[in-house]
């Protein structure tokens, strides 16, 4: 039953430790309206600056990052808590400075250490993640750009030459955008090798004869042609480039490797693990066998208290440091085991192409084109991986500057006593159980299937009862925080063949038996004793990831806040002057140059011969203004003859006996006078 690793946490539930625990102190008394409106309160913010340069000036440069998260952490000693927690007046904003400057610039407190290396490592991590989330903004802003013309272009008529030329550069922009680069480019290259190579692609995956067509679809579906042509484009340059007949600009995969050497920085991240490990186990063990040393025993000179509790932070700082270490070590394992995985299935590709290609003029597009977008894929993915990988080995060189400056080792008293205190097959195993009655896990309550389990009482999860036992997050970081109250900060990993203890929401595992049957007697009272001991070293509070019942406290907060406003800091600095000017005699038109002098000079010679003119035209502004006297149209009124109208007489003639009796046909001639 030795220690194990520390899991990585996820935060369950939304419990507040100790919200029943005597810990919690009642709420201050409020001031009068008048008196609260008085004084002015001031932002953590505030304070941090004030920090900053209240150290500058005593000649140190503090990280806004850890200035804020130590000005965050003062203890307000008369109210049980952090001064960050309640609203700041100007008089406690002094005290908080002080007591932070005092923190920082102190050497003796180790805690400051831990504070050190957390703000250090969290700030890295968020500048390498907003360094690469701005340079992909960069280049999707650009491609999204483009996207859109090309999406909403509309041509006046199908023989408009002219408007599809435009569109057929501008998808070559947009190519040269997206296949120049792993991760795209804001800009286009100005290379003429790859312009003629993207150019050349381009024109044999889609001819301008196309453009008819591709004009007539709509905005989603250029869209996707637009993504499918970029693949086999890239795909095209990749295939060229295995080749040795193209794909200038394009990073090769292996090169990449090489210069990262992922296998060896994944060798160095083990061998930094395995020694953290076993640091962190000898200043345990150093602790427990100091409490455990009998009286009179062999030691000769026993640690002194202070070592003691030096020891304790320095184990803080060292769990701290192996938490980093592991967490780069998933992170680059599985890196490394993908980008091994990518470059096989890339060459594998390549290869296949390779021998489908041959030395044949024309294939088929539809067996190519594919295998070309498979090809530009797996690049792409393959260098996703790259570029985390390039983050961690960046991240790891932060440790390795920090672990220079700082990285205590067991102290020669403390090793002397760990080496003369007798082990059980080569361990010392920690146990709490001396002189007490052993407790039977057994009795603990497991669970019942209901949504309410752990809620309001303890319950044992086991492999047993619980079918997603080995997929459980565990809190606090895997750490015991029975061990982490009763015994003074002693941060050791919990046991979970012991079980998993679930109460409101968080899985918690233990390193004694007895650890576990005290926790599920008493939940709250632990819980508030964990808010206790963060509220006395607040490194605690980001080790065991408890951002949520420390929100104000939080580092990763902070980091976020100080990453987005990068403000320069200001500060007040005077300059001194002279009492009485002394008068400069300078010419400012001056010239010494005499080439100059005679160039002008001959401007000046050239413009006298020249003779000023001048043109009257009807627009022109230098006319003169003339008055003109005519002669207005006199009003003139004509006789017209008058319109009259005549009735003549009508004719009409009509043929009689047409019907009824047969008689001869005759013409009756009617005159009408109307």
């Amino acid at each position: 039953r030795g220690p194990i690793a520390p899991r990585r946490f996820r935060a369950q539930g939304n419990l507040r430790l100790g919200p029943q625990s005597p810990c919690v102190q009642p709420p201050r008394p409020r001031r009068p309206p008048r008196q609260a409106a008085a004084m002015g309160v001031i932002s953590i913010q505030t304070i941090s600056k004030e920090l900053m340069l209240a150290c500058r000036q005593l000649g140190h440069v503090v990280p806004e990052a850890l200035a804020e998260l130590v000005a965050s952490t003062v203890v307000n000693a008369s109210a049980g808590g952090f001064y960050s927690e309640r609203p700041i007046e100007e008089a406690e904003a002094r005290v908080v400075v002080e007591e932070a400057a005092k923190r920082i610039l102190s050497p003796e407190p180790p805690g400051i250490h831990c504070l050190r290396l957390q703000a250090s490592y969290e700030h890295a991590f968020a500048e390498l993640e907003r360094d690469a989330e701005t340079q992909s903004a960069a280049a999707k802003e650009a491609e999204g750009r483009a996207i859109a013309f090309i999406s909403g272009f509309t041509a006046k008529f199908d023989q408009d030459f002219d408007t599809l030329t435009g569109l057929y550069k501008r998808i070559y922009q947009y190519l040269l955008l997206r296949c120049t680069h792993p991760h795209g480019a804001a800009k286009a290259p100005k290379d003429q090798t790859i312009e003629r190579e993207v150019a050349a692609a381009l024109e044999s995956v889609f001819p301008r004869v196309g453009l008819r067509s591709f004009v007539a679809l709509t905005g989603p579906e250029k869209a996707a042609q637009l993504q499918e042509l970029a693949g086999i484009v890239l795909g095209i340059r990749l295939f060229n480039q295995h080749q040795r007949k193209g794909g200038a600009g394009l990073p090769t995969l292996d090169d990449a490797a090489d210069r990262l050497g992922a296998e060896e920085l994944l060798a160095a991240v083990q061998k930094e693990v395995d020694e953290a490990t076993e640091l962190c186990k000898q200043f345990a063990d150093a602790i427990v066998v100091v409490k455990k040393s009998p009286q009179g025993g062999p030691w000769d000179r026993p640690p002194s208290d202070e070592e003691v509790e030096r020891n304790r932070s320095n184990l803080l700082f060292h769990r701290q440091y192996l938490c980093y270490l592991l967490n780069l070590q998933e992170d680059v394992a599985g890196s490394v085991g993908r980008l091994t995985s990518d470059r096989k299935a890339f060459n594998e590709e390549l290869v296949d192409l390779d021998a489908l290609v041959g030395g044949r003029v024309s294939v088929p597009k539809e067996h190519v084109y594919p295998r070309f977008d498979r090809i530009a894929r797996g690049y792409l993915a393959a260098w996703q991986e790259v570029r985390l990988l390039e983050a961690r080995k960046k991240l790891h060189g932060v440790l390795g500057g920090f672990r220079s400056g700082y990285f205590p080792a067991l102290p020669a008293a403390s090793a002397e006593v760990l080496a003369k205190a007798p082990r059980h097959e080569g361990h010392l195993l920690l146990d709490d159980d001396d002189g007490e009655e052993p407790v039977n896990l057994e009795l603990l309550p497991g669970p019942t299937g209901d949504e309410a389990d752990g809620t309001t009482a303890a319950v044992r999860l086991t492999v047993d009862n619980a079918p997603d036992f080995l997929q459980l997050p565990l809190d606090f970081q895997g750490f015991c925080i029975h061990t982490l109250v009763t015994q003074s900060r002693l941060l050791v990993p919990g046991n979970p063949e012991f079980g998993v203890i679930k109460y409101a929401g968080r899985y918690c595992v233990f390193a004694t038996e007895r650890g576990c049957f005290d926790f599920c007697n008493e939940p709250d009272r632990y819980f508030g004793s964990v808010r206790e001991v963060c509220y006395k070293h607040p490194e605690l509070i980001h080790l065991l990831r408890l951002h949520e019942d420390f929100p104000r406290s939080s580092l990763n907060a902070i980091v976020q806040g100080t990453a987005s406003t990068q403000s320069a800091l200001q500060a007040d600095a005077g300059t001194e002057t002279p009492l009485h000017f002394q008068d400069s005699h300078i010419d400012k038109t001056y010239e010494w140059n005499e080439w100059k002098l005679r160039r002008e000079a001959l401007h000046m010679a050239d413009i006298k011969r020249k003779a000023t003119s001048t043109t009257q035209t009807a627009l022109s502004h230098l006319r003169r203004e003339t008055e003109t006297q005519v002669w207005l149209p006199k009003e003139i009124a004509t006789n017209t003859t008058v319109s009259k109208g005549t009735n003549p007489p009508r004719l009409k003639k009509y043929h009689r006996f047409l019907r009824g009796e047969p008689q001869p046909m005759r013409v009756a001639e009617i005159k009408f006078d109307l």
